[in-house]
C-alpha cells in the first residue's frame, strides 16, 4: 500500500500540460476498487453519488461524518490518490483569519 505521500507525489506527477487527467467519480469501496482494476489513475468522489449511496440528497445533506468514513474505508481500499468532493466545505458561516502581530 502506497503513503500518502507517494499518492500525492503520484497525483501531482498525473497533471501533465496538454494530457487531461481523467477522474472517476465513485460512491464506495467496491466502486473505488473496480475502477482501479480496470485501470484507473486516480480515483475521485462525487458529493450527489455518496450522499445518493447513503439515502441523502445533494447539498451537504449527508452529514460530514459519515462522508468523512466514507472516504476513509474508500481509501483504504486502493491503492491510488483520492480526490473528494465537499461541496461547500460543509461550512455554515465564511469565517475569515487575519495573521496581523
Amino acid at each position: 500500500m502506497k503513503t500518502q505521500i507517494e499518492r500525492a507525489k503520484l497525483l501531482e506527477s498525473l497533471h501533465i500540460k496538454g494530457d487531461p487527467l481523467i477522474l472517476y467519480n465513485i460512491w464506495d469501496p467496491g466502486s473505488a476498487l473496480a475502477m482501479q482494476q480496470i485501470g484507473a489513475k486516480i480515483i475521485a468522489t462525487g458529493s450527489w453519488s455518496v450522499a445518493a449511496a447513503y439515502g441523502f440528497g445533494d447539498g451537504e445533506n449527508i452529514p460530514l461524518e459519515l462522508v468523512i468514513e466514507n472516504l476513509k474505508r474508500i481509501v483504504a481500499s486502493v491503492d491510488l490518490p483520492v480526490t473528494i468532493d465537499l461541496e461547500g466545505g460543509y461550512a455554515e458561516e465564511i469565517q475569515l483569519s487575519s495573521n496581523k502581530t
